[in-house]
């Protein structure tokens, strides 16, 4: 699990923030799919390309926490504690990031300031 949280933060440092297709959701649900074979967003992935998309979606599961839920409960993963190199949901200042757990914090992609990463509250993580 170390050598995918090595490449995924090797493949986000090359890459630019986009919405609807790197933003903090996709990417870590890239990483999954680079782990695992398996696309928790294959339900919205395609479907937005822009902040006020991204934020329908959200609204619409109720939140970032419920989306990922949604999916990755849809994709056959389960609960768990964290661990080095598993999805997580972490609370940043009172907003809900999907993020990769790198072993005691949080990597994930931020607008305008790329990768980032912090010690911050996981909110669940889920087993790969």
């Amino acid at each position: 699990m170390s050598d995918s949280v090595a490449e995924t933060l090797s493949l986000w440092r090359r890459s630019a923030f986009e919405w609807g297709t790197l933003d903090c959701v996709l990417a870590t649900c890239d990483h999954v799919l680079r782990v695992t074979g398996i696309d928790p967003a294959a339900p919205w992935r395609g479907s937005y390309s822009d902040e006020a998309g991204a934020r329908a979606i959200y609204e619409e599961h109720g939140g970032v926490l419920a989306l990922f839920r949604h999916g990755m409960a849809r994709a056959g993963f389960e609960v768990g504690q964290r661990e080095r190199g598993f999805p997580v949901v972490c609370d940043v200042m009172g907003h809900e990031i999907a993020g990769v757990d790198t072993g005691g914090k949080v990597m994930f992609l931020a607008e305008e300031r790329g990768v980032i990463c912090m010690r911050a509250p996981v909110l669940e993580a889920w087993v790969l």
